[in-house]
């Protein structure tokens, strides 16, 4: 210590010396792990450099985790140390198949693996599941995993072989008797039947599946079905003939050797009847049947009769080639025809009971019915058109279809004789053209700015169209409806064609501004002639903060400028009403930056006078702060982290002493620039 110079005082010394504090340590290190149960050493009260203390709690616990602190006895430059032991539970190794499984012989057994489904690795005895006989399976595992051994019993139960009262086999005729399929074994087992019924008439395997849990296996019942034979004869099965012609005799061994006998035994020749053939018994075979059909002698008849009156192209019948008594054969000549009388001759086909026919045709000639208006006609819609009569010029009485005469639509109307009139059928095709609208390449309007070119007024529509314009000249100063008016003799209507004229728009504009970084700018109305004039304005420069287009008027913004120099963005304005647009005007705004230090003051009053309480950081782009300050002491007693936060002289709500402070102030501004100043603060009140 050196007094101040001119008190009467000697230097004085104070001298301290720092011992370094030890840790102590120990055999066992700061951790252990092991499992529940495990061994943990006893804990010493000297470590192993020699620092005597105590433990709390002071017995290790093999059963839970815990952290033991051993405190060095008072006295000794040593720090507490810590000793933590970890007790891990011993796990029950677990696995997706259980502990336990009852199966049948021969039923699917898991894959024993070497991990469990809580992830315990270790080894199986035996090592694969036995799925005939009965077992114990033991899993042990890894050596140093924190987990038991476990077990998997595995029962095997011996498979029944279904028995059932019908045997396993059957031969049966085709219709013969078949069991019915039980669902329950006569050594009592149950289970289904596929298929589930004996069929007596195709042979088949039908498969017992005992149902699911019984130790059971499938059997089969295969029953084999004999066709039965159907006895054929030289003479068929059926014979057809005239009264009193020839007939077989009945034989008693059929063509393909079934035994048997007829009834009737002998076949009649004048009337129909149908003779049974019965097998033998016990022989696989149907009974089979013949039948005689004795026809008598038919004259052919036919649907149309055997005369026909027609006019001539009336319709004729095909000439069928069987009768409808059914009586087949051909026709001379083959074909009836529409135009000329004639006879037509049936000659049945030979083997037939049956007489010719005939089929005369008489043909009467068609008349062609006339009228005054011809067959066609041509008009422009709503024109005039003729009455349609119900009598023709030549006498032909009929009716029209449809029955009046539209002068609206184009259409073809029909003139059908009355039946039994020997005259055709004769059209009347009436052609109304629309009434067309002229259509010009100009379109029906146009909308141009003032003394703007404008379009001729063509003498002939785009469809052809030929007329006059009043007025014949489209004028550019003003508004105007111009009518054409089509040449008579065509069917078409008169049509406008419309011209707007629009002023050339106007607008005003406001003066060149200059503003700071960050003021706000109110909307710029802007003043325009005439009413409804459209505004498209451009920025040149959209880094002060305005978007570099917009419609209408623009609108407010905060002017940008975090720069060091001003900047200026031009503002250009054009009006436009109907396509027509007027002249741009300009106008500029410049934002200049504002000053970019920290600054912080060196003297405050914080006496509660409302002026000058707070110390504050000043600056126009800090980011983030950081402002310790520090009394005559070295001591830190205040820190600012915001612009808003300040210093009001207190520390821990204290009011601090009149004096000097100091300051270490770290800005990290928007630029990115970082300002690291010092400096002295004088506190008054």
């Amino acid at each position: 210590f050196t007094p101040t110079a001119g008190q009467c005082a000697t230097i004085a010394t104070f001298t301290v010396t720092v011992t370094p504090n030890i840790i102590p340590t120990f055999s066992f290190g700061t951790a252990l792990t092991i499992c529940a149960g495990g061994t943990v050493p006893t804990l010493p009260a000297t470590s192993t450099n020699g620092i005597a203390g105590t433990w709390s709690p002071s017995v290790v616990d093999n059963q839970n985790s815990g952290v033991y602190t051993f405190t060095p006895d008072a006295g000794p430059c040593a720090t507490t140390a810590t000793f933590t032991v970890t007790v891990n539970p011993n796990i029950t190794p677990t696995f997706s198949f259980g502990t336990t499984l009852v199966i049948c012989a021969g039923g699917t057994v898991p894959t024993l693996p070497a991990t469990s489904a809580n992830n315990i690795t270790g080894t199986w005895s035996p090592a694969t599941v036995d799925n005939q006989n009965s077992g114990v399976y033991t899993f042990t595992p890894t050596t140093g995993l924190c987990a038991t051994t476990a077990t998997f019993t595995v029962t095997v139960t011996t498979n029944i072989v279904p028995t059932f009262s019908f045997g396993s086999a059957l031969t049966i005729c085709a219709g013969g008797t078949v069991p019915t399929l039980p669902t329950t074994s006569t050594n009592g087992v149950t289970g289904t039947w596929s298929p589930t019924t004996v069929s007596d008439q195709n042979s088949g395997t039908y498969t017992f599946t005992p149902t699911t849990g019984q130790c059971a296996t499938v059997i089969t019942y295969t029953v084999t079905v004999n066709p039965n034979i159907l006895p054929t004869f030289s003479f068929g099965t059926t014979l057809s003939i005239c009264t009193a012609g020839t007939v077989p005799a009945l034989p008693t061994t059929s063509t393909n050797g079934i035994t048997g006998t007829w009834n009737p035994s002998v076949v009649d020749n004048i009337n129909s009847g149908t003779y049974t053939f019965t097998p033998t018994a016990g022989l696989c075979a149907t009974a089979a049947t013949f039948t005689v059909t004795v026809n008598p002698i038919l004259t052919p008849t036919f649907s149309f009769g055997t005369e026909l009156n027609i006019c001539a192209g009336g319709t004729v019948p095909a000439l069928s080639t069987t009768s409808a008594n059914g009586i087949t054969g051909t026709w001379s000549p083959a074909t009836a025809s529409n135009q000329t009388t004639g006879t037509y001759t049936f000659t049945p086909t030979a083997g037939q009971c049956a007489t010719t026919a005939t089929f005369t045709v008489n043909v009467t000639p068609n008349t062609v019915p006339t009228f005054s208006f011809g067959t066609t006609l041509s008009i422009c819609t709503g024109g005039i058109v003729p009455a349609l009569p119900a009598s023709s010029d030549n006498g032909v009485t009929g009716t029209w279809s449809p029955a009046t005469v539209s002068n609206q639509t184009t259409g073809t109307y029909t003139f059908t004789p009355t039946a039994g009139i020997c005259a055709t059928v004769v059209t009347f095709t009436v052609t109304v053209n629309p009434i067309v609208t002229p259509t010009f390449s100009i379109g029906n309007s146009i909308s141009i700015c003032i003394g703007a070119t404008v379009p001729a007024l063509p003498l002939t529509s785009t469809n052809g169209i030929a007329g006059i314009w009043s007025p014949s000249t489209i004028s550019n100063q003003a508004d105007a409806v111009y009518t054409f008016t089509p040449n008579a003799g065509q069917c078409a209507t008169a049509t406008t064609f419309g011209v707007q004229v629009n002023p050339i728009p106007s607008v005003t504009v406001r003066t060149d501004t200059t503003v700071n970084d960050g003021s706000i700018l109110p909307p710029t109305n802007f003043i325009t002639t005439p009413g409804g004039v459209v505004l498209n304005w451009t920025n040149s420069n959209p880094a002060i903060g305005l978007p570099s287009s917009g419609t209408g008027n623009v609108p407010s913004f905060v002017a940008v400028n975090t720069g060091n120099t001003n900047i200026t963005a031009t503002i250009t304005v054009t009006p436009s009403i109907n396509g027509c647009i007027g002249t741009a005007r300009t106008y500029i705004i410049t934002v200049r930056p504002l000053n970019k230090d920290v600054f912080v003051p060196n003297v405050f009053s914080p006496n509660g006078d409302g002026k000058n309480d707070v110390l504050l950081v000043y600056g126009n782009y800090i980011d983030k702060l950081e402002m310790r300050i520090f009394n005559q002491w070295g001591q830190q007693i205040a820190l600012i982290n915001s612009r808003t936060q300040g210093w009001d002289g207190r520390d821990n709500g204290k009011p601090q002493p009149v004096g000097v402070y100091m300051y270490a102030l770290r800005a990290v501004m928007s630029d990115g620039r970082t300002i690291q100043l010092k400096g002295s603060i004088t506190l008054v009140r």
